[in-house]
């Protein structure tokens, strides 16, 4: 099975059709060396655009230990497994599936998929702190969880935070039930990998965690089943994971099908070990079919999701800003590749049709900006439901640090170093 790098997977949540390459990986240096460092890393405090939001995050979420060799702070989970939410039947489960799915899909629709957000926030947190190292800072750094700008971090924990609300009443204790589960998404060796999971902890040095979703154990008529949610890929549909693999088991499902590409998702348990769930993708683009496998820790609660998620996402050389609608598709968007002196960034909108423009930074850099280009970035502002001008502001900030090289460069080796560290798993 051909399974896809990093950088390719995050094409994938774009549906582009050609992945960029892998960066090439050479020596390990220790990047904390010298640097102060507070191991427990019990002075980060998240802050959330909402207080219930921010509420959860200081609950349920922890900061895990920072080894001061180590380019991200260690990942942690819950002491205890997850606990099943029983249900009395089947049909009361499938109510309950519905309506988180509602719930889901208002997600989608109401907020943007947004890793330029983050991206510009920590730029502009580093040049205000006036520290010359951005490793130093990255150390120190709260990543804020708002929803101007959600990752799949922020979306998971949104949708967390909804469902506890609105279904309490129904569904009393769910939102204690809720978790998120962290996803390894480039495993060179399934059971090898699944062979981890009783010393999660301290196999962590190796373990990135760049990918999150919501999670429920559900329990009904004596069987046991797993439902997630994966608002960050844009998936409209709640995914059931039964452990007998039949009925409500989602099994295969096309994501998404545009351009002759059709991608597949499937969710199962791992056959080697059944505290993961294997997601299995398919993609099929001119009759050549490409595979992925992803893993998904069920067996505990993943506790860093904005301590290690959100920080690594930070760095990665692939920023996108992407809206979609209730089922997933994507309405609009802009992405760019994060390298010194690039000027290339592309935006796409609907209009008779996708219309995908390559664009340059340097055009939108003075203070007019030609007639023509305003009226493609409008509308694509539009669709990106943001305010007045926003993604003109956008597009600047992220044109000024494609200028700063030695920002760009510190940054670059912080990336160069984790894929170093997770090449290895």
């Amino acid at each position: 099975m051909q399974l896809c790098t990093r950088t390719a997977r995050q094409h994938h949540v774009l549906g582009l059709s050609s992945p960029l390459a892998k960066p090439v990986l050479i020596g390990l240096e220790d990047p904390s060396h010298g640097v102060p460092g507070d191991v427990n890393n019990n002075h980060h405090h998240h802050h959330a655009g909402s207080a219930l939001l921010a509420d959860l995050i200081e609950t349920r979420q922890a900061n895990g230990p920072w080894p001061i060799e180590h380019p991200l702070p260690l990942p942690r989970w819950a002491a205890g497994s997850l606990t099943p939410f029983r249900l009395r039947s089947i049909r009361e489960y499938e109510k309950l599936a519905s309506e988180i799915e509602m719930q889901l899909q208002r997600v989608l629709e109401e907020h943007n998929y947004d890793t330029v957000g983050n991206f510009l926030e920590f730029y502009e947190a580093f040049k205000k702190s006036g520290r010359g190292s951005v490793l130093e800072f990255f150390h120190v750094y709260s990543p804020p969880i708002t929803a101007e700008h959600y990752t799949c971090v922020g979306l998971a924990l949104e949708l967390w935070h909804r469902l506890s609300v609105q279904l309490e009443s129904k569904y009393p204790g769910i939102g204690q039930h809720l978790c998120l589960v962290s996803c390894e998404e480039d495993i060179d060796s399934t059971p090898t990998y699944t062979a981890l999971s009783d010393r999660l902890d301290t196999a962590s040095y190796t373990l990135e965690k760049e990918h999150v979703l919501m999670c429920l154990k559900v329990e009904f008529s004596g069987r046991s089943g797993i439902l997630l949610c994966d608002p960050g890929y844009h998936v409209s549909r709640v995914i059931t994971v039964m452990a007998d693999k039949t009925y409500p088991n989602t099994g295969w499902f096309i994501q998404s099908e545009e351009n002759g590409i059709r991608k597949e998702y499937n969710y199962q348990l791992s056959p080697y070990n059944d505290t993961f769930v294997e997601w299995n993708e398919r993609t099929t683009r001119n009759g050549a079919l490409e595979s992925f496998t992803g893993l998904i820790y069920v067996g505990r609660p993943y506790l860093t999701a904005v301590d290690v998620t959100e920080r690594r996402n930070i760095v990665y050389t692939f920023r996108s800003l992407l809206s979609r609608d209730q089922k997933g598709h994507l309405i609009a968007g802009m992405y760019f590749k994060v390298l010194k002196n690039s000027d290339e960034f592309t935006i796409f909108y609907q209009c008779m049709g996708k219309q995908r423009i390559k664009m340059s930074f340097s055009d939108f850099m003075q203070s007019k900006v030609d007639e023509d280009l305003m009226k493609k970035i409008d509308i694509c502002n539009d669709q990106l439901n943001l305010p007045k001008n926003k993604l003109l502001e956008i597009i600047r900030k992220s044109g000024q640090i494609q200028r700063d090289g030695e920002y760009l460069q510190q940054a670059s080796e912080i990336e160069r170093c984790i894929n170093v560290m997770s090449a290895n798993n």
